[in-house]
């Protein structure tokens, strides 16, 4: 019966409006509060700052991939579309309208 409990306490932790949420939050406050009155606020900021690298450490499973996508979206490859459309059909046309735009158009050199 008492695992039936815990499990349920987990479960709604960080549900928001369950009185469980309201006691985990209660208890975070309290802990970044006493860490503000001990340490001070700089020292609490890098504590915090040192959790959320730890926390992606152990938490993002393929690194490399994770930076990639962050560059890609920051700063896209040359002559690619940044976002990538659901549609499929959309995203073949905005291709071959940069494809014929690469290509030299015939009418201008036969007026010449």
């Amino acid at each position: 019966m008492a695992d039936k409990k815990f499990t349920t306490f987990m479960r709604n932790m960080f549900r928001i409006g369950t009185p469980e949420c309201a006691i985990s939050f209660a208890v975070i406050a309290m802990v970044l509060a006493v860490l503000f009155l001990l340490v001070g606020f700089w020292q609490t900021l890098l504590i915090l700052g040192l959790m959320l690298v730890g926390a992606f450490l152990g938490g993002v499973k393929d690194k490399k991939k994770w930076f990639q996508g962050i560059i890609n979206k920051l700063f896209p490859p040359k002559n690619s579309i940044p976002y990538r459309e659901k549609n499929p059909e959309l995203e073949r046309a905005i291709r071959e309208s940069l494809e014929a735009d690469k290509e030299p158009r015939k009418e201008t050199q036969e007026q010449e």
